[in-house]
């Protein structure tokens, strides 16, 4: 007996093979090129974007020279910043010794005048070195100035008062006047140490190069953001080549003072760091012959 089984398309017999035709789609002027456009953008994106990288790699190239042009320029002069502090410590040194030992030695020997010359060479020796050593320590720290700037109000008379009376035995072996006219009221917004170390430098240096009986004057002229503070003397001068090199650490350039006092201008080159974290700013009046005038400003305190 036969049976005839219906016939299913999943479960008895092969289903029948249905043939897929394509629909045709009749071609679209605006879009029969859309592949070789796609591809054509890419390649010009391509393209931009290797350009923009070239470019970037150029500004990169240029600020890695830059930089290390710059790191070349800074241990140069470090290299040589520390030779010169190397040889203005030695030198000081070198005679505050040789002449201990010769008082040590003729003591009995030499008279009350004799003795009072050395120790007065011996003084200006040990004197110079500790202003030296001074600047060596705030220079260290004027190189993280933002951690230690600290402005407060202070009392111009009474700062500059105490630097005066300071430096008074200084001026006192060159018999040097200083005066000033500045008022007891006033006052200025800046930080205490950093104004110290200017007045210190600046009087300290007029002193240095003013002759015997000498005079230094310290005046303030007052407006309503600034005080213009200015240390003048009648001293030997700077000529215009050499006030150039001031207040540049890549020139380090210092004269003898009027009795064959050393240093490195580096004190200057503090003044200048000390006074821009201010808002102000330190200039130059001279004349070889004539004298000099150095003038900065600070925060006048409102």
């Amino acid at each position: 007996m036969n049976i005839k089984h219906p016939e299913h398309p999943y479960i008895l017999g092969s289903p029948k093979k249905t043939s897929y035709v394509k629909p045709e789609n009749p071609k679209n002027p605006d879009q029969s090129d859309i592949g070789t456009g796609t591809t054509a953008n890419s390649e010009k994106d391509l393209r931009l974007r290797l350009q923009k990288s070239g470019e970037l790699n150029a500004s990169l190239e240029l600020l890695v020279e830059q930089r290390t042009s710059k790191l070349v320029e800074i241990v140069s002069t470090n290299g040589k910043f520390l030779t010169i502090i190397a040889h203005d410590l030695r030198s000081p040194f070198s005679a505050i010794i040789g002449i201990l030992e010769l008082l040590k030695l003729s003591l009995k020997e030499l008279n009350k005048d004799e003795i009072e010359e050395y120790v007065n060479i011996v003084y200006n020796s040990a004197n110079n070195t500790l202003v030296l050593l001074d600047n060596l320590l705030e220079w260290a720290v004027s190189q993280n100035v933002e951690k230690t700037f600290k402005p407060v109000k202070i009392n111009l008379y009474e700062l500059l008062q105490e630097q005066i009376e300071n430096l008074k035995t200084l001026a006192n072996q060159k018999q040097i006047a200083i005066s000033h006219s500045v008022e007891q009221g006033l006052n200025v917004t800046a930080d205490l140490q950093m104004v110290k170390t200017i007045l210190r430098n600046l009087i300290s240096n007029a002193i240095k190069y003013t002759n015997s009986f000498g005079r230094i004057q310290v005046t303030a002229l007052e407006d309503k953001k600034f005080v213009e503070i200015s240390v003048t003397d009648n001293g030997i001068g700077i000529s215009a080549e050499n006030k150039n090199k001031l207040f540049k650490i890549e020139a380090f350039h210092s004269t003898s003072g009027t009795n064959d006092e050393k240093g490195t201008g580096l004190g200057l080159m503090l003044c200048k760091e000390f006074v821009e974290p201010h808002g102000g700013n330190i200039s130059l009046q001279s004349e070889a012959g004539k004298g000099s005038r150095f003038s900065f400003t600070l925060p006048h305190y409102i």
